[in-house]
Formats: C-alpha cells, structure tokens, sequence
C-alpha cells in the first residue's frame, strides 16, 4: 500500500477514500541507542485526490518503540502516535511532495512523520533516575 497508483484511482473514480495499513519501517530511522521498532507502524488515513491530480493524505501514524532506556538501561517500551500530512503533486520540484509516472510512494512522506514523532530518547517510566555510580575506596 506504499505506492498509489493516481491513474487507477481516477479510472476507478475514487477521489477519495481511507488507507489503512502497516509497514515495517527501516530500522535505520531510529537514532536512539539500543532500541527497535517493537512492531510495524501503523498508518490511518485519509486521501483525496485533486482535479490537477495532485494528491493528499492526512492520518494518524502510530508505532512502539523497545529497547533499554536511555537513563537506567532497563527495559524500556513506549507508544508514538503522530500526524501523517502531505500533499503531493505531479510535477518536478514540487513545494511538498512530487511525483512522476502517475504513481506516489508514500514512504519518504511516512518517513518524515515517523520521525518528526520520535522522542529523543526512551524512558522505563517518568522521571526514570540515572544510574549512579560509586566508587569505594580502598582503605
């Protein structure tokens, strides 16, 4: 469901419509040490298509993240959910989004999403407390 097909889309007549559908991200988006999609990332949205063939998606994207946390290193899990927003157009050098040959691969603006979304770091609960070292003395 990562590619639409805009020419098949106004044969069929469906200017509008949902998308509903997982992707398994590339693990590469997260730059937080020691974690890991817990699972696909889930996108709900919304499209229309435009009478010049330009094309919006609008949605919820939503995904967890595992792994250790960044203060402790225990383990850690936590739910995202962020805005899916982009408007593409068939033509080169486009403001948003461009697309070519009357198809759209959403991946680069679900991307984007993903990771205007992604906390800086993971966290095993609020206010989690470093771990602290002491050193002992030899006496």
């Amino acid at each position: 469901m990562m590619i639409i097909d805009i020419r098949q889309l106004n044969a069929q007549k469906k200017y509008y419509g949902k998308l509903q559908f997982e992707y398994d991200a590339p693990k590469d988006l997260i730059e937080i040490p020691f974690v890991e999609f817990a699972d696909k990332v889930k996108i709900d949205a919304e499209y229309d298509l435009y009478e010049d063939n330009s094309f919006e998606i609008k949605g919820k994207i939503s995904y967890r993240l595992q792994g250790q946390c960044s203060r402790c290193l225990k383990d850690a899990a936590m739910d995202i959910e962020g805005d899916l927003d982009a408007y593409f157009q068939p033509i080169k050098d486009a403001e948003d989004y461009s697309y070519f040959g009357g198809k759209i691969d959403l991946r680069e603006a679900i991307h984007h999403a993903i990771l205007e979304c992604m906390p800086f770091s993971l966290s095993c609960k609020e206010g989690c407390e470093m771990i602290q070292y002491s050193e002992k003395s030899n006496d």
